[in-house]
């Protein structure tokens, strides 16, 4: 093992003589005192040896004064490869970037994993580290972890605990989110009176925390205070809460689709064009000379793909492609069938958002056909509850205004 490692540093060759030139061979080895190792005889009486480092120089030198035959073989060993490296600096240049963008692509992440997030968008909270300083491309081993937490809790009022660790090049993330709580969290000295958000007849009124001002039949106007949070003692005093609850009213919600029978809509020429890019990190890449824009009317779509090879891992390397459409704005004249099944579609999608968190009673629907227009006017008719909340500050010198709806402050 020794002596190979010796000849691969020294360099090497392999010499081979016909059997005829055998003794001659050896003894002007001798004489010169040429080593050599690895001796072998072959089949057809061909001796084999290897001669180290200038020996084979040597050897050569003289052999040719002593006539003796031989063949030599092609170098070997540690100064081939310097000699080959040295013609080729190129090479020699890449393979240390190389070496050296994996020594450092080991200390930055390349990856983020967010787990325990079940109500907040992962990618909200990765955007959220990124702009801290902990995202993809970062080099983390000049990341205060501890500074880390204590900035994003500081940044965000969604997630009570994170945590971040590295797994290799990998940060895994752990969040633990709030507890769902409806409650308004208020200012001190802050209270609120439940307001009207419509007209209505009330059927039903429901207090968890103030004073009922109406009850079950009452005509109430928008704006009108329903449950109020200043309430008047039997001594004469006030006092202030923060009024909640329910008041169950009887509502009429008008709501109208048009649709035009001649209209402006999208003709789609045929033609587009893309522009590519390669994100790498933090680093992107266009792959486009910039031209401007290409067409007067056109619609724009983005697509972007993580590079996953053999759809075993995925790299921190995406393909951005941005793709622009052409159009051209034409007439279009619409059948009086096709727009009145078109109002009709669109009236039943408003109903049911009208209808989400309310019981439909009951609906009046009145269509008509004018200058070119389907119109479709409905009146709903709401069993919902119309409390909304109006906060209001109280201090020694302010006496609290319950009259309208602060529209800044309504929920």
């Amino acid at each position: 093992m020794l002596n190979r490692i010796s000849d691969f540093l020294r360099g090497w060759r392999r010499l081979s003589v016909p059997p005829e030139e055998r003794s001659r061979t050896f003894d002007l080895m001798y004489k010169n005192d040429i080593s050599f190792t690895d001796e072998h005889r072959l089949p057809d009486g061909t001796v084999t040896v290897r001669l180290r480092g200038k020996n084979s120089t040597v050897f050569c030198h003289c052999a040719d004064a002593e006539a003796i035959a031989y063949k030599l073989g092609r170098p070997h060993g540690l100064p081939v490869v310097c000699s080959f490296l040295l013609h080729r600096p190129a090479l020699v240049l890449g393979a240390l970037l190389f070496a050296a963008w994996m020594f450092y692509s080991t200390r930055i992440i390349w990856d983020v994993r967010i787990e325990g997030a079940d109500k907040t968008d992962p990618a909200e909270i990765a955007a959220l580290l990124d702009e801290l300083g902990c995202g993809i491309g970062d080099y983390y081993p000049a990341i205060d972890f501890n500074a880390l937490h204590s900035r994003y809790a500081a940044a965000q009022q969604d997630i009570a605990w994170l945590s971040v660790y590295m797994n290799g090049t990998v940060a895994e993330v752990q969040v633990r989110e709030l507890y769902a709580d409806e409650r308004i969290r208020t200012a001190e000295h802050t209270y609120a009176n439940v307001l009207a958000d419509a007209d209505g007849i009330v059927e039903e009124v429901n207090v968890r925390e103030g004073q009922a001002c109406v009850k079950p039949g009452d005509l109430v106007r928008r704006g009108q205070v329903l449950i109020s949070g200043v309430i008047e003692q039997k001594d004469g005093s006030i006092r202030y809460e923060y009024a909640a609850g329910e008041v169950i009213c009887r509502t009429a919600h008008p709501i109208r689709t048009e649709i035009r029978t001649k209209r402006e809509t999208k003709a789609y020429t045929g033609r587009e064009t893309s522009k590519k890019s390669i994100k790498f990190f933090k680093k992107t890449i266009n792959l486009f000379v910039n031209s401007g824009t290409l067409y007067t009317n056109y619609d724009k779509i983005d697509t972007i793909e993580q590079l996953c090879p053999l759809g075993l891992c995925e790299l921190p390397v995406w393909y951005e492609t941005t793709t622009y459409r052409e159009y051209e704005t034409v007439s279009q004249d619409i059948p009086a069938d096709d727009a009145a099944e078109e109002a009709m579609t669109g009236l039943t999608e408003q109903i049911r958002a009208a209808t989400q968190n309310a019981e439909l009673l009951s609906k009046r629907i009145d269509t008509a056909f004018t200058d070119g227009t389907y119109r479709i006017d409905c009146l709903l008719y709401l069993r919902r509850d119309i409390g909304r909340t109006g906060e209001f500050p109280v201090s020694d010198a302010c006496v609290p205004d319950t009259g309208e709806l602060p529209e800044n402050n309504s929920r």
